[in-house]
């Protein structure tokens, strides 16, 4: 697919603090890409600067090709989505979504057309004298897209998009936000915290971690195949300090584990999804790729349980998430070597959420 938006060497400092430091990012034409990273990562950022609310220090950034940097935030075709969705509480459903259009100076039958061709998009069609008030959270949020889609930009920006929801009603909405986003079939670009979200909205995700654009895959090629561990920790993955040998076998505290073919040796980390591990009632038996370990923390979840789990040898707890709490504090945990995934760095940095 052709790259729309290209970002290259983009830096931005808020005085000494490097906010963004050379980020690159490129985004295919009709892709939905999440910016996924924890508070103060540079996600917000680099959102800003495609929105021209920011000025960075230097790189370039490029929407088909045209220079976006210089431009003001009107002429760059673009459309945005607040947190909030930044709804004019006065003004009907039509009304807020024609807003954009009559700034440009439009009127009369074109104007209705479009704005009613807006709604229907988002699938609001017969809302229009509605007010915001008397609209639930995820219809609000369409009346904003339908807003930002109306001028049919070329770019689609979204900051945040669930945060303003509770969380009982943000999963349904995360759902139809999804389909939607496919449906419109515009280039997207979304900043979000929330791992859940970025997963199901996104065609690919861009881990920023530090201001830097750290890793950019598919939903399940950053999760099963992180690029570091530091990007593994940010998503949740269960981390194993290790020593590996000639052979493909590693060590993780007294137990050997064969990972299969590689040809690297010395200290490694080793990843692992954490509804991938097992725990087990120990049992004191030799058990092939079984690490004993002590349950510190279980928390239900609602059909499932995530437990904090610290293997013998290991200087940190993991976190494994299974359908049935075992209730003794001693276990096994388990190890499949087909789901683990080889870091060649040990340092662990630390992700401040």
């Amino acid at each position: 697919m052709p790259i729309a938006l290209s970002v290259r060497g983009v830096t931005h400092r808020y005085g000494d603090v490097v906010a963004l430091d050379r980020a690159d990012l490129d985004v295919e034409r009709g892709e939905v890409m999440a910016l996924l990273g924890p508070s103060g990562s540079g996600k917000t950022t680099l959102l800003a600067v495609v929105a021209g609310m920011l000025a960075p220090a230097e790189g370039r950034v490029t929407l088909g090709g045209r220079e976006l940097l210089g431009e003001p935030p009107e002429r760059r075709r673009l459309g945005m989505v607040f947190q909030d969705y930044a709804l004019w509480p006065h003004l009907t459903v039509a009304q807020n979504v024609a807003f954009p259009l009559r700034r440009r100076g439009l009127r009369g039958p074109e104007l209705r057309a479009r704005v009613r061709a807006a709604l229907d998009r988002v699938g609001l069609d017969g809302f229009d004298a509605r007010r915001p008030a008397a609209l639930s959270g995820g219809q609000q949020q369409r009346v904003a897209l339908a807003r930002a889609v109306v001028a049919e930009p070329e770019l689609l920006l979204l900051d945040e998009p669930l945060s303003a929801l509770d969380p009982d009603t943000r999963g349904q909405v995360r759902g139809e936000l999804a389909a939607l986003l496919h449906t419109l079939g515009l280039t997207t670009v979304l900043v979000t915290h929330d791992r859940d979200d970025a997963f199901e909205l996104a065609d690919r995700v861009a881990v920023l971690l530090g201001g830097r654009v750290a890793q950019v895959a598919e939903p399940a090629t950053a999760f099963e195949r992180p690029a570091d561990a530091a990007v593994a920790r940010f998503l949740g993955l269960a981390l194993f300090d290790a020593t590996v040998e000639a052979g493909g076998i590693a060590r993780v505290g007294a137990v050997r584990i064969a990972l299969g073919a590689t040809t690297f040796t010395g200290a490694a980390t080793l990843a692992v999804p954490p509804a991938r591990l097992r725990v087990a009632a120990r049992n004191g038996a030799e058990s092939s790729n079984a690490l004993p370990a002590r349950v510190l923390r279980r928390r239900y979840v609602g059909g499932a349980w995530r437990l904090q789990v610290l293997p013998a040898g290991q200087s940190r707890p993991v976190p494994v998430e299974t359908p049935h709490d075992l209730g003794p504090d001693d276990v096994e945990l388990h190890i499949d070597p087909a789901t683990l995934h080889l870091l060649p760095s040990p340092r662990i940095f630390t992700v401040v959420d």
